[in-house]
């Protein structure tokens, strides 16, 4: 369980993540990060820890061309190969622009926000029609998926490209 919060401002992307680990009914605050900075992505992971780390401190190919085309064809091969299964969703956002991986592979650009995770509708309505520093919107997005939903947990970490 989980929760990703994007947001594009100014060319920039701003992603932020929850600490929450969950198993069952059990769940933990980890340090590990869910939102990281590779090269010139920032990426949120949901799901398996250890994807995300494999995400994390992989040599990850430069954009080249059509940034969405380079997503489908150069990073989703990289991460079925880092996977070996199915994953779960993942954010990605380089250049400005902002984009989910889904469980299935398919890759989604959004034009202004996105969340992931289960808590991804809570933070999805406290993004729609957000004002203010683009900082403090993810984290009141992530605060508002905290309010709702049981796996989700602060420290909230935002990270920016």
């Amino acid at each position: 369980m989980t929760c990703l919060a994007a947001i594009i401002h100014d060319g920039k992307v701003y992603m932020g993540g929850d600490s929450a680990a969950s198993t069952g009914d059990a769940i933990e605050v980890r340090t590990n990060r869910k939102v990281f900075r590779n090269g010139s992505y920032v990426i949120g992971f949901t799901g398996s820890f250890r994807v995300g780390q494999l995400l994390q401190y992989a040599t990850l190919p430069d954009v080249e061309g059509d940034i969405l085309a380079h997503l489908v064809n150069a990073i989703v091969p990289l991460l079925i190969k880092l996977a070996g299964k199915e994953t779960d969703e993942l954010l990605i956002g380089t250049a400005g622009r902002l984009f989910k991986i889904s469980s299935d592979y398919s890759v989604a650009e959004y034009s202004t926000y996105a969340a992931a995770g289960t808590g991804e509708p809570y933070a999805l309505g406290r993004l729609h029609g957000s004002l203010g520093a683009p900082e403090q919107r993810v984290v009141a997005a992530l605060d508002a998926a905290q309010a709702h939903c049981s796996g989700v947990r602060a420290p909230f970490v935002v990270e920016v490209v």
